[in-house]
């Protein structure tokens, strides 16, 4: 068997089965970042990491500004997917031969701003030397309160399920200038907090299975409610679809009790400017995960999203 014949996370499921797992973990592998025993008795610690590699996350003729900010941001995602707050990062950097020192310096500034930006301080990390491209592999942890800690499990039958932002790539190479919704999350949580959360890194249809999946539930989502960009509803449903299944938007998915969704969507986008679209309702039914198209007619949600061994 070869790991294309899993999958990424086949693999990462058949791996987990061979890990301990000692005390002080409140959520481990499975979740945007791992919840472990924080540092007062309100609040737990949160940990995520993330890797980017040359020629699969980034090409070199991105500016190296540009290449760090994402390196920090895709972690700074996952915490704000967990509701919380980031607080230190690490960073590891791997270079080939004959990389230009100034481009070294480009990422490390693409990082320092972003880090700025979110009150988070780089403490550490290591430099090795890389024998294909580069790689920047960045780990994050941070803190949340008790009370305010989203899992992708919680999802309840008839939660709606709303989608931060809108879909789709107006500048060109989006996915290496995006903001990491922790306001956003941070937002939801200091009134009703999500019962369930997952970033778009992989997908909209794919990650909203992967959290389905986490919770023991399905979803039915409505085509005409997707968010996206104007110029992709023009160009009609095979655009729609082909831009909500791709990946890195890395825009919240949240879950939200019924009774104060609506509220809250108005609420946020006046708060923060960001819109929050409510695209469809999670039902009790594991096995039911559909796409209700322009006609009304449900679908299975398509088959798409980014796989690294596909």
């Amino acid at each position: 068997m070869q790991i294309e014949d899993i999958g990424e996370f086949g693999l990462i499921e058949d791996l987990a089965r061979l890990l301990p797992e000692g005390e002080g973990v409140e959520e481990g592998i499975g979740d945007d970042a791992a919840v472990l025993a924080g540092r007062r008795r309100d609040s737990y610690l949160l940990l995520a990491t993330d890797t980017i590699a040359e020629s699969v996350h980034f090409r070199r003729r991105a500016a190296g500004r540009r290449v760090g900010r994402k390196a920090l941001a895709v972690n700074l995602s996952d915490i704000a997917a967990m509701g919380g707050l980031p607080l230190w990062a690490v960073v590891n950097l791997g270079l080939p031969a004959g990389t230009p020192v100034r481009y070294c310096r480009e990422i490390y500034r693409g990082m320092a701003e972003l880090a700025e930006e979110f009150s988070l301080s780089v403490v550490g990390g290591d430099t090795f030397r890389s024998p294909g491209g580069i790689v920047i592999s960045v780990t994050v942890a941070g803190e949340v309160e008790k009370k305010r800690c989203v899992l992708r499990s919680g999802a309840r039958p008839g939660d709606v399920i709303c989608l931060t932002g809108l879909l789709g790539d107006p500048p060109r190479d989006k996915h290496l200038d995006f903001t990491p919704r922790i306001r956003e999350a941070r937002f939801l949580g200091e009134s009703t907090p999500p019962t369930a959360m997952i970033d778009l890194s992989d997908g909209l249809f794919a990650d909203l299975a992967r959290l389905c999946r986490a919770s023991g539930v399905g979803a039915v989502i409505g085509e005409s409610s997707l968010p996206v960009l104007d110029s992709v509803r023009r160009r009609g449903t095979a655009a729609v679809i082909r831009t909500a299944g791709k990946g890195e938007e890395f825009e919240l998915l949240a879950c939200l009790p019924p009774p104060a969704a609506e509220s809250l969507c108005l609420e946020l986008e006046a708060a923060l400017g960001t819109p929050l679209t409510p695209i469809g309702r999670i039902v009790a039914d594991p096995g039911r995960l559909e796409l209700i198209d322009r006609r009304g007619t449900p679908r299975p949600l398509p088959d798409s999203g980014y796989q690294h061994f596909r």
